[in-house]
């Protein structure tokens, strides 16, 4: 927003209140569910109280005080998952002001906000233009879902905007540049850390920070002949990922699935930049943030099929959906009146694709999770018996305060919010928890009491510490 009569400061203001509440109406109006009314333990994605807990962990304890992991695994240095702990420790920046089960979603609203506003502040975005931004995010649709979630996209819509907005200001030539550079610095390392993209910091980061996953979701192969000296293996290595993965993406969009879907928006919206660019610098007009998008852009796709699965990476591709999305708005010359609809229709097509189309998870993943007063009184219960046991505990060993999932057992993922804070998760196998030769270290498992690991546990002397309608507990005898 621009006005002769505000202060910069009050502008900005403005602009913060101005995209808080197209984010609050938007989200009402396409899910129904007013924020007050989002309860995060019915939702359908199973990472966010993975997600969630490791913040709550950091925030009340500084780190946390069991392991989180995968079939009973943990980290080499530390007891952060996957993404920690750079992540988790800027997430409690809010988090600090921001508590209870819906703390994660809180603090995607402030990053997204701080984001938004750094890039209106460095591009200088009149009102038109931000009016113009937020129908092309709310016609993608699926960045203002993940925004309500404890997913860590929004993190990174925000660092991305930032970047973009922070870099605009120093090239325009704005006051305080070197704090504006040291900030800018600051972001592009953070970005860096919470999603490594660039191959040495995943090789450090991964190797001893997170715990090992369940299978294989990042391929370093390319990376670690490359270490080794070994140049020509390196290049097959990506020439027959690459190849896999252009085979995988066609299948994906010729079956019409999610996953497709997302790929298709990229595309796209990269052609629609290319185009742009081709267009301006044949008239002289400004290219240099569309080009920088776009070689961005690339860049990170390839990184992604390089070390990511097509189905793991398709939702990381949204992050450069803004980038793109935003260089356009900030750079390109009054839109016509023909070429915004057109661009406006792409999107909004693309938009019901990405949230609709079929694909591997459930039909229900893009819906909002609504309160639910059973599933509360029951997280409130779980909770209350695993403080009462973790009370009488005076062991300092990190497993006896795990409590592991078995993912085939039955039991509703969200009644994991009822783990009290500090605690570890561990996301179990039914395969790895029913063989012998496997040390369950986790002092929980949460399993339903008519599944096979149940019927495990219990017959090597498990205690059943809860039951209920969505989850049964069971503590190590």
């Amino acid at each position: 927003m621009k006005s002769k009569t505000l202060p910069a400061w009050a502008r900005l203001v403005c602009t913060a209140a101005a995209a808080l509440v197209f984010l609050l109406v938007y989200e009402w109006a396409v899910y129904g569910v007013p924020l007050g009314r989002i309860y995060l333990p019915a939702s359908a994605w199973s990472d966010e109280v993975y997600y969630a807990k490791q913040l709550s962990a950091v925030v009340t304890h500084g780190v946390p005080q069991g392991y989180f992991g995968f079939n009973e695994s943990h980290a080499e240095i530390g007891r952060f998952a996957a993404w920690g702990p750079a992540a988790f420790y800027l997430y409690a920046i809010p988090g600090l002001i921001f508590r209870g089960q819906n703390a994660f979603l809180y603090c995607n609203l402030f990053w997204v906000l701080a984001g938004w506003l750094c890039f209106v502040w460095g591009t200088r975005l009149d009102w038109k233009r931000q009016l113009l931004f937020g129908v092309g995010i709310a016609a993608l649709n699926a960045p203002v879902r993940y925004v309500f979630s404890a997913m860590q996209e929004p993190l990174h819509y925000a660092l991305v905007l930032a970047v973009l907005g922070l870099a605009a200001g120093i090239r325009r030539g704005c006051r305080h540049a070197g704090a504006v550079w040291a900030a800018l610095f600051v972001l592009c390392a953070a970005a860096t850390l919470v999603r490594p993209y660039n191959a040495a910091g995943t090789l450090v980061l991964m190797k001893k920070f997170y715990a090992p996953y369940l299978f294989a979701n990042v391929d370093l192969g390319a990376v670690e002949e490359l270490l080794h000296g070994h140049f020509w293996a390196a290049v097959r290595s990506v020439y027959y990922k690459l190849l896999g993965a252009w085979q995988q993406l066609g299948q994906e969009i010729a079956d019409g699935t999610r996953v497709g879907s997302c790929y298709l928006l990229l595309f796209a919206l990269l052609l629609v930049t290319l185009a742009c660019v081709i267009w301006n610098a044949a008239h002289k007009q400004p290219v240099f943030w569309k080009v920088c998008a776009l070689v961005v852009t690339l860049v990170v796709f390839l990184a992604l099929m390089l070390m990511y699965r097509p189905g793991e990476a398709s939702r990381h591709t949204i992050v450069y959906d803004l980038l793109l999305l935003a260089a356009l708005v900030a750079e390109q010359p009054p839109l016509t009146a023909a070429a915004a609809p057109v661009l406006l229709a792409v999107l909004s097509v693309a938009g019901i694709r990405m949230t609709t189309a079929r694909g591997d998870s459930d039909t229900s993943t893009f819906t909002m999770p609504v309160y639910n007063a059973g599933l509360s009184q029951e997280v409130a219960d779980l909770q209350t018996a695993l403080t009462e046991s973790q009370t009488r505990l005076t062991s300092d060993d990190p497993w006896d305060h795990v409590c592991a999932y078995a993912l085939g057992g039955g039991s509703h993922f969200g009644m994991l919010y009822a783990v009290p804070d500090g605690m570890g998760l561990q996301f179990d196998e039914d395969t790895y928890l029913l063989d012998p030769a496997n040390e369950i270290h986790s002092r929980y498992v949460m399993a339903n009491t008519d599944s096979d690991v149940a019927q495990y546990l219990e017959e090597n002397g498990w205690a059943l510490l809860y039951e209920g309608t969505s989850a049964a507990v069971y503590e190590c005898g």
